[in-house]
């Protein structure tokens, strides 16, 4: 899920970056399609950066979070066991 994440993150800044360059082209008197093409992209780009966020702060089991709470707290032995586990992955 992590990919996911990532790469609607990255859509979602290059949408904002093209969004900009659009923008630019509007105001500079260059072309008049590009305040609405900016817009558009700039809406897209809000869409995939709030997809990207939340898949990224979801991705978490609460279970699995509770089972290293356990371990933690367990003692010496548990936090060992826990920073193993943790380099395996």
């Amino acid at each position: 899920m992590a990919a996911n994440s990532t790469r609607a993150l990255l859509l979602g800044g290059f949408l904002f970056l093209l969004s900009v360059v659009f923008f630019f082209l509007w105001m500079e008197g260059g072309w008049g399609r590009g305040l609405g093409l900016g817009l558009a992209f700039l809406s897209l780009s809000v869409v995939s950066l709030t997809l990207g966020a939340r898949w990224r702060l979801g991705g978490r089991d609460p279970l699995d979070a509770h089972r290293q709470q356990r371990l933690w707290r367990s003692g010496p032995l548990g936090r060992q066991w826990l920073k193993i586990r943790r380099r395996l992955r």
